[in-house]
């Protein structure tokens, strides 16, 4: 006769299989900006999928952590302080901009990008950002820092707040400003996809480089070590380099 033990034993192993397959996946909710920044993150006109560099990327390493990922839209501010309460998990931030760090944990930079000066007009041959932006009026997007022009803002370059990087090009084109400050991957996607009819002339000179980064909520701390494993694997193989030439589809330098 069958102990009665060994009976629910047996049956209790005959059902983990199926228990744990029944378990659903952890859930990460990661903010795409409204307004949204191609090439790194956008919703896809056509499809209304969320397309960009960042979604190709992560959608691989979630899928590769069995973690559910979505996307959540929310405005830059907003989403920044439903990242601290833990209303949603991560989003695309540096932290130099953050108001509170310590609730955060970010990432390496997924890729390193430079910001110019765009203008209309070519830039004078041997001036300087002094001679460029001498009492100049300067198209910047509302609640970024811009550590490199603040000494040029004190001394009487006007800064001129928009929603938007394309609202940038938009009023640099209808000569509202005489330069739009913006990194350079990005003013060469809104050049290619909507400002085609544009000559767009480059600073000759950056103002540095930046680091995009994932800045993610605490409670995610222990993912950091293979998210940022996983960034290294995709910039030493050229996969990231490849994603981002495809994203914009470079077909000549800006001028």
């Amino acid at each position: 006769m069958k102990s009665p033990f060994k009976s629910v034993f047996c049956g209790l192993l005959l059902l983990l299989p199926i228990l744990t397959a029944a378990a659903p996946p952890p859930k990460f909710k990661f903010v795409l900006y409204y307004p949204q920044v191609p090439p790194y993150m956008y919703q896809d006109n056509q499809q209304q999928e969320v397309a960009g560099l960042i979604p190709s990327l992560i959608n691989e390493f979630f899928q590769r952590q069995g973690i559910s990922l979505s996307y959540v839209i929310d405005n830059r501010k907003g989403a920044e302080h439903r990242l601290y309460a833990g209303d949603v998990d991560a989003m695309l931030l540096a932290k130099n901009w953050t108001e509170h760090p310590e609730l955060l944990v970010f990432s390496d930079p997924v890729i390193m990008h430079r910001d110019f000066l765009f203008a209309t007009k070519p830039f004078a041959a041997n001036t300087t950002p002094v001679n460029w932006l001498a009492n100049a009026r300067v198209c910047t997007r509302q609640y970024y820092v811009y550590e490199a022009l603040e000494p040029f803002f004190l001394k009487g370059t006007t800064r001129i707040d928009s929603s938007s990087e394309a609202a940038q090009m938009r009023m640099l084109q209808s000569g509202r400003c005489d330069y739009a400050y913006m990194n350079e991957h990005v003013a060469e996607w809104l050049r290619q996809h909507q400002f085609s009819d544009l000559t767009l002339y480059r600073s000759p000179s950056s103002f540095g480089n930046v680091g995009l980064t994932i800045a993610m909520h605490n409670k995610w701390q222990k993912l950091l070590p293979q998210l940022n494993a996983f960034l290294k694997e995709q910039r030493e193989n050229g996969n990231i380099e490849r994603k981002l030439a495809a994203e914009i589809k470079i077909k000549s330098p800006v001028k």
